[in-house]
C-alpha cells in the first residue's frame, strides 16, 4: 500500500480535532490517545508536518486541524495511507569511546630535563621569621587557644 505513513496516535488526535475543534497544549496532553510522546513535542512535529496549526496568538496558544490534516484523516480512513505499527523499537546506545588523551606521552619539548631546574616547584622559603606567629596562640576571653589543641588561662 502507497501513500503517507502516519502514527495510530496522530490520526486519532486529527480526528478528535476535526470533531471537537481547537485544543490547546494542555489539552493535548490529556488526551488518552496522545501516545509516549510529550504534548508539546508532538504539537510542534504536527505542526512541522502540516496537519495541525495555530488558529490566532491567543494565549495559551490554540491549534487546529488543517486541509492536510483533514486529507491525512480521509486517506487513512479511504485506505491509501499507512499507519506504523505501534511497536518500540529498542535503540542500542553506541559504546563509549575511551578518552585516552591523557595517556599519550606528552610532546617533546626544546628543553631538556637538565637544563632547567622549575625555581617555582620548590619549597617556599619565604622572608625568616614570616611564619612565627603561626606558633603563639590565639586569645578568646581568658582562654589562651594553641594549634596543636592545647588551652591555658591567661594570666
Amino acid at each position: 500500500m502507497m501513500g503517507p505513513t502516519y502514527q495510530p496516535s496522530t490520526i486519532a488526535i486529527l480526528k478528535h480535532l476535526q470533531e471537537h475543534g481547537p485544543l490547546t497544549v494542555d489539552e493535548f496532553g490529556k488526551l488518552k490517545h496522545i501516545g509516549t510522546t510529550a504534548p508539546g513535542v508532538r504539537v510542534a512535529s504536527m505542526v512541522k508536518r502540516g496537519t495541525v496549526a495555530r488558529v490566532d496568538m491567543s494565549r495559551p496558544a490554540r491549534y487546529v486541524i488543517t486541509k492536510r490534516g483533514l486529507e491525512a484523516v480521509n486517506a487513512v480512513a479511504n485506505g491509501q495511507g499507512n499507519l506504523l505499527p505501534r511497536t518500540l523499537i529498542p535503540v542500542a546506545q553506541k559504546p563509549a569511546i575511551p578518552q585516552t588523551a591523557h595517556l599519550q606521552p606528552a610532546p617533546a619539548c626544546r628543553a631538556s630535563v637538565e637544563s632547567y631546574k622549575a625555581p617555582e616547584l620548590w619549597p617556599f622559603d619565604g622572608r625568616p621569621g614570616a611564619m612565627d606567629a603561626f606558633a603563639l596562640p590565639s586569645r578568646m576571653g581568658k582562654v589562651l587557644y594553641y594549634r596543636d589543641g592545647r588551652m591555658e588561662d591567661a594570666k
